[in-house]
């Protein structure tokens, strides 16, 4: 058997963390067919886990069809261990559950959205969007009608390409994509860089539309701990050493969804050596971007779009609505890019790519951008002051973004804080929804606009 490291500072559990290093071993050759795995007593006495954990982890790779437990004797691993493809994607049934989750933030009901990744519209109406699509719809030259072109609206790419160099990312107007908003742009990454049963490294915790979209590909997920500075490099690193090759690493550099937390300087260069040496392409989701300054570490910045991809969008300042996401990357990859959006959705809206022109030429976005990340930043210092009291527990100490992420102090589940809430008129996400696995967890994610008395008074009595 390979030599297999645990993480103790892991938010994974143990039984977890075991099985996904032991179908690392076995789908990449490491374990032999036919090979007897380790006694469940040697591997917990090895591993200084309980026997539970271990039997937990054999007894899941048995259910995937990669161990062969047989009675008195032990755990063989399959002659054909390898998973078989399938036109239901495994997991489907969670997926599921995550589309519903969704479908409580996004329809209509009575909710208090807490624990949603956008702001209240009051917060952003400030912008007047309904004069600037008057505006646009009212010139002799607007595209209602008509398809746009394959890249997007070649003035709004211009506008993004000064925006991106202001931000130290160097690139032309024709590396970048216009999109239906972050969750198309991660869709045509899949489309164009991955095929089925391809492993993809992803964050742990996470946003779990990304989880759903690799599921939904047959994709091999391999989570990778979010810590306060970013990815654990070092968990990282013993996954490479060990043999796993991934196709991309999505993650977010900034303002970290659900975490709040962000990137490092000496690990943004640690994570791009480690790129390089293993030959990975990192998508840097950037959804949060215009909360953080410019100066913040970005990938891109450093990279220069050659191991890097970055994504970014306006759904999250302007309009969740309105769906104009933007793609940066190498011009090679980025054509192919192209093409794969014409074959899934032939163009994006340029009506609606005008509108955002619009609004970040005429309409004193930059001032809407310093007046919202000040009510932010006073939302999370207030919003924190209220958690400490009431004894919760914070992961990270992010001032600019809209998330914390925090524990009820007797870590009780989330998933039963989020049914409680719901009664009590609240929306919460529960941790196990930003877990690639959707294991239980004690985790929440709060958004810091949605701060009420009425959340207040029953933040005081759970």
């Amino acid at each position: 058997m390979p030599p297999i490291a645990l993480d103790p500072h892991s938010p994974l559990p143990p039984q977890q963390q075991l099985c996904r290093l032991l179908q690392q071993a076995i789908q990449q050759g490491q374990l032999a067919a036919g090979s007897k795995m380790a006694s469940i007593r040697a591997l917990a006495a090895q591993l200084g886990i309980s026997r539970y954990a271990v039997l937990a982890a054999y007894e899941e790779l048995a259910g995937m069809g990669l161990l062969n437990p047989r009675h008195g004797s032990g755990y063989y691993v399959r002659i054909n261990a390898t998973p078989p493809r399938q036109a239901r994607p495994a997991h489907l049934d969670q997926v599921l559950d995550v589309a519903l989750l969704i479908r409580g933030l996004v329809e209509p009901n009575n909710l208090l959205k807490c624990g949603s990744g956008a702001l209240p519209k009051e917060w952003l109406q400030g912008l007047d969007l309904h004069r600037h699509l008057r505006s646009v719809a009212a010139r002799p030259g607007a595209n209602v009608y008509c398809y746009g072109s394959a890249l997007g609206y070649a003035p709004l790419r211009d506008v993004l390409q000064q925006r991106l160099a202001r931000r130290g990312i160097d690139c032309s107007a024709e590396q970048i994509l216009l999109t239906a908003g972050s969750t198309h742009s991660l869709e045509l990454l899949i489309r164009c860089c991955c095929a089925t049963g391809d492993t993809v490294l992803v964050e742990a915790p996470g946003y779990y539309n990304l989880f759903s979209l690799l599921h939904l590909s047959g994709m091999a997920m391999q989570a990778v701990p979010r810590q306060a500075d970013g990815p654990d490099l070092d968990a990282l690193e013993n996954l490479l050493r060990g043999g796993l090759r991934p196709r991309l690493f999505f993650m977010q550099s900034l303002l970290h969804n659900p975490t709040g937390s962000s990137l490092s300087w000496s690990k943004a260069h640690r994570l791009l050596r480690l790129a390089e040496d293993y030959d990975f392409t990192i998508v840097d989701d950037d959804i949060y971007s215009d909360f953080a300054t410019d100066q913040a570490p970005r990938l891109a910045n450093l990279d220069g779009l050659q191991r890097v991809v970055y994504l970014s969008g306006f759904s999250k300042t302007i309009s969740s609505d309105l769906r104009v996401g933007y793609i940066a990357a190498a011009a090679p990859l980025l054509q192919t890019l192209a093409r794969v959006k014409l074959m899934i959705s032939i163009t994006t809206s340029e009506f609606i790519e005008q509108a955002i022109y619009q609004v970040l030429t005429h309409g004193h976005y930059e001032r809407h951008m310093t007046q919202l990340r000040k009510r932010v930043a006073d939302g999370q210092d207030s919003m924190r002051q209220l958690l400490s009291a009431c004894g919760w527990h914070t992961f990270a100490a992010a001032t600019q973004g809209m998330f914390i992420w925090c524990r009820h102090p007797a870590g009780k589940d989330s998933l039963l804080l989020a049914q409680e809430a719901a009664a009590a008129g609240f929306w919460f996400a529960p941790g196990s929804a930003f877990d690639p696995d959707h294991q239980p967890s004690a985790w929440l994610r709060f958004n810091v606009a949605y701060d009420t008395p009425e959340l207040r008074a029953w933040l005081s009595t759970i």
